[in-house]
């Protein structure tokens, strides 16, 4: 038995030799056209600066050629230009992202935001495939143009332009993150995207029929979501590869972390998730460019300004080099990393609105250590207006025909909340005819619910932990295969929501806060998407936060919000008084049960007032919403006037002064003279307080001047003691 199944896998091999040939050549992606209007031509003399090309694109780019090399079209994801380097046919708004606003920017800042891929089974026909970028809000998820090379006389007409994929996933959304990978049946091809706010992986197989949907659904690893930055989208940004064997597949975050996965190009499952440890970044946190050594066993790291290099099997870390800066100031960096076709690592140098930017290039990416032949600006013929930016070419990956069974398990979810249940499905490739597939959970507590057989198995965990789930697959033949993976059960997010208020009035914002105070690292989201850690509610409605502290699962919570009307309060217009004259003022129409305070602390309804000045009064109606109402009270030009002439400064405390009675105070300027025109005294703003101090008895002659208007009083006074 075990000889014949040996023999239908050798087999198996021998058919995909013959009958599988490899839908690409090398020659395919000898072209690459990238940054402003820069390229690269690899040939069996060396490499070669291409300046002819019209692309200029920030980061997405990708380019095609035919067998033997000979380019046949390339992209920025929002136009196409033929070999010629012209717009191809019907070939402008693509579904890349353009910044409308900032027009010093290149085009299409999404990380990975086209790439390239050949129609299964159609000759010289091509879908090229988009994903938005974090400044357009990663809105637009995938989208496919179809190209066909046979129109135009060879030149190519664009056929389906921005045709969206579907996404089944709650916000529709994804990362910058895209990767075209070539089937193990070397026939058709995997589109493989991440979700954003989400720790899921997409991978749409697109065969000679078109898409297969829904796509395969893979969960693991850290949930891509926030950012170092003001709009807290970073983590949308930063490369995905696969492994030129096809086996592991590694995805940066910009302000995240770098993990690696296992990959199986056979059934586009992702699982297995592994993070490496995070290098020492001093200058500048993040991570951005990936590319996998040619042997898969080397990852390559850009954190700019710095390229580092994992060691996958050995589990160390080297850091190769780090980008001087210059000139001073300039937003110097290491962007993406790409395997060329000569099988070296080129990585694109950029600085900022500067004009000298080229590449990099590692020489001996196999080789571990300072030893991989790391060469700064390795390629001359880079010069203004033709020079790289952050961005080099998305190429297909194309894994060899695999000399042994693909195995791994898919997980829906790789962490889940208590209570959840875990779904495993067996991922193999090839199938194997009449294999018993059991499963162990790792759960020893859990009694016969422990185990299960079958293709897809159900467990729900009991506790909070970690668990190693282990999938056997045994052949007819006797032979047996194993696949572990951990699976890790959180407890929720403690958390209620609370507002902080008294009473909820119109006019007066209502804070929402989360209690209790959470851990740091916890992330908010509010239900107009908002991240801050409380939110200001102004309108009546249901408001809710979904709260994910560090570890543990989200929850949500929400409120209702109904706010009261206030008081309508009114005191009237300013008035006129006059001395010995009494104004009532009374906010009228107010609803039972309000309260009432004026300035002066009284909690009548009504005030009297009997001199000039501001009143004031605060309405609080039974729901305990408040108003405020003033009023300005002045003496008026036709009040009478009672003017002194006589005043008495002897010290017996009446009449001491010479006082105002009938004019505002403040706001009059006074001036005295005596009997021979002398000015004894002189005060702006005068407010009643001349007492005559230090000048004899007498008559005296007053001048006084309206502050604002002018107007003018004269008369007299006399000094008795």
């Amino acid at each position: 038995m075990f000889a014949a199944t040996k023999r239908t896998i050798t087999l198996w091999l021998a058919l995909f030799w013959l009958f599988g040939l490899p839908a690409l050549a090398q020659g395919e992606f000898n072209t690459w056209y990238f940054g402003r209007q820069a390229g690269l031509l690899f040939s069996n003399t060396g490499v070669q600066v291409l300046t002819d090309g019209a692309l200029i694109s920030g980061e997405g780019c990708a380019s095609i050629s035919d067998a033997q090399g000979q380019l046949l079209f390339y992209t920025n994801g929002i136009t196409a230009w033929n070999r010629q380097h012209q717009v191809m046919t019907n070939g402008q708004g693509l579904g890349g992202f353009e910044d409308p606003i900032r027009s010093e920017l290149p085009p299409n800042s999404a990380t990975q935001g086209v790439t390239i891929v050949p129609l299964p089974g159609a000759a010289r026909q091509y879908y090229v495939f988009t994903v938005d970028a974090a400044e357009n809000g990663l809105q637009r998820g995938l989208q496919y143009s179809v190209i066909d090379m046979n129109r135009q006389g060879g030149l190519g007409e664009v056929v389906r332009k921005a045709v969206p994929v579907p996404v089944p996933l709650p916000e529709k959304r994804l990362t910058e993150k895209l990767v075209a990978v070539r089937h193990a049946n070397q026939r058709d091809m995997w589109i493989v995207v991440h979700g954003w706010n989400s720790n899921i992986f997409l991978s749409y197989l697109l065969t000679v029929n078109g898409f297969t949907l829904p796509p395969v659904q893979s969960a693991g690893g850290i949930v891509h979501q926030g950012g170092a930055n003001l709009r807290s989208d970073y983590n949308a940004v930063g490369y995905m590869k696969v492994s030129p064997t096809g086996q592991r597949l590694a995805v940066a975050q910009f302000s995240g972390a770098v993990e690696v996965f296992d990959f199986n190009y056979g059934t586009g499952v992702v699982s297995g998730p592994r993070r490496l440890p995070d290098v020492s970044r001093a200058i500048a946190q993040n991570y951005y460019g990936l590319e996998f050594s040619p042997n898969g066993q080397l990852l390559y790291v850009s954190s700019s300004p710095s390229l580092y290099q994992y060691d996958l099997l050995g589990g160390g870390v080297t850091e190769i080099t780090r980008i001087p800066f210059a000139p001073v100031g300039a937003n110097s960096a290491l962007g993406a990393l790409q395997l060329g076709p000569d099988q070296k690592i080129y990585g694109a140098l950029y600085a900022a609105f500067m004009n000298s930017n080229g590449v990099c290039v590692i020489n001996s990416p196999n080789t571990p250590g300072l030893g991989c032949g790391y060469q700064f600006n390795a390629v001359a013929g880079f010069s203004p207006g033709h020079n790289s930016q952050l961005g080099l070419p998305n190429v297909l990956v194309r894994p060899p025909v695999p000399g042994q069974l693909l195995v791994n398990f898919g997980l829906l979810r790789s962490e889940l909340c208590l209570g959840q249940a875990a779904v495993f499905t067996a991922s193999i490739y090839p199938e194997i005819p009449d294999a018993i597939v059991t499963w162990n959970f790792g759960e020893p507590a859990a009694g016969p619910a422990n185990t299960a057989a079958g293709y897809t198995a159900t467990h729900q965990y009991a506790a909070v932990g970690t668990y190693t789930t282990t999938m056997t697959v045994r052949e007819v033949s006797g032979a047996t295969h194993t696949y572990t993976q951990t699976v890790t059960i959180l407890p929720y997010t403690q958390a209620r929501l609370s507002v902080e208020s008294a009473a909820l009035c119109s006019g007066t914002p209502a804070v929402l806060r989360v209690t209790p105070v959470q851990p740091l690292g916890t992330t908010f989201r509010w239900q107009d998407g908002s991240t801050a850690a409380q939110y200001t509610a102004t309108r009546s409605g249901r408001y809710w936060v979904e709260v994910t502290a560090p570890q543990r699962c989200p929850i949500r919570d929400s409120v209702n919000l109904s706010f009261l009307p206030i008081p309508s309060v009114s005191l009237g217009p300013d008035q006129t008084i006059c001395a010995d004259q009494q104004v009532v003022l009374a906010p009228t129409g107010q609803p039972l049960g309000s309260t009432y305070r004026w300035q002066d602390g009284s909690t009548a309804p009504s005030f009297t007032a009997t001199a000039p000045g501001t009143y004031a009064v605060t309405v609080t109606s039974r729901d305990g919403c408040s108003s405020q109402a003033q009023v300005q009270l002045r003496f008026g030009d036709d009040c009478p006037l009672l003017i002194p002439n006589v005043i008495t400064p002897n010290g017996d405390t009446n009449n001491e002064t010479f006082r105002l009675v009938g004019l505002e105070p403040n706001v009059w300027d006074i001036q005295v003279y005596n009997r021979w025109g002398k000015r004894v005294y002189e005060q702006a703003q005068y407010s009643g307080q001349w007492a005559a101090t230090g000048l004899p008895d007498g008559v005296y002659y007053y001048l006084l001047v309206h502050s604002s208007t002018g107007r003018r009083l004269k008369g007299w006074v006399e000094v008795i003691r």
